[in-house]
């Protein structure tokens, strides 16, 4: 067990294990941060591990947020199940889902609009004409920005393989010339390197060749 003062600085690997010392110990600034699946909770028992006093605390951490709420209860089951990662999204999932900052768009991909350090789970996300018109808006907007990343991307991994397949038909052409084009992309490679590095590769390569003896 570590010994432990409030002034202590201490490194802690993990934002759901810095919101655990940020609530139990007053250390650092709280976001809220859960586990989402196996590799966060067995940052939060490492954390736990080195501070020990903490275990007997770690049902406060339900004051955080409804997702801490919804996993300090079965924190136990969790560290004793085999999947823990299906286990924990199976607690998170329905808390998600009635989180006003929290959007859907797959199974597998979603989108917070804020944090989740405020949200307690008490008030139900509200469902009137307006309130929906928003949500849709703050999710077009948050869809609409990331489609335009995709795209750009897209675009730019064509224009990858038209540039891949322009230099296939050159080397192709050079081979028919009858050059030699193994050494022809040596020599590519070895104009983009600074000439004092490949002159030292050069030198280092000959003392080796040397050595064995090869000429």
């Amino acid at each position: 067990m570590r010994d432990h003062s409030p002034e202590e600085t201490i490194s802690i690997r993990g934002a759901s294990a810095k919101s655990i010392a940020a609530h139990l110990l007053g250390i650092g600034k709280q976001g809220g941060d859960y586990p989402h699946d196996a590799d966060d909770f067995g940052r939060c028992e490492a954390f736990l591990a080195d501070y020990p006093q903490l275990r007997g605390d770690l049902s406060r951490m339900a004051e955080v947020n409804a997702y801490w709420a919804g996993l300090t209860p079965r924190w136990d089951e969790i560290a004793a199940s085999q999947d823990k990662t299906a286990l924990i999204r199976s607690i998170i999932r329905p808390i998600e889902d009635a989180d006003p900052s929290h959007i859907r768009m797959s199974d597998f991909a979603s989108i917070r609009i804020g944090g989740a350090a405020d949200f307690k789970g008490e008030t139900p996300m509200k469902n009137t004409e307006a309130d929906l018109a928003v949500r849709d808006r703050a999710f077009s907007v948050t869809a609409d920005e990331l489609r335009q990343f995709i795209e750009r991307i897209e675009q730019m991994e064509a224009e990858k393989r038209d540039i891949a397949c322009q230099i296939k038909e050159i080397f192709a052409e050079i081979k028919g010339r009858g050059f030699d084009a193994k050494a022809v992309r040596k020599i590519v490679v070895m104009r983009r390197q600074d000439p004092e590095v490949r002159a030292e590769a050069e030198a280092i390569l000959e003392t080796y060749m040397n050595a064995l003896g090869m000429e």
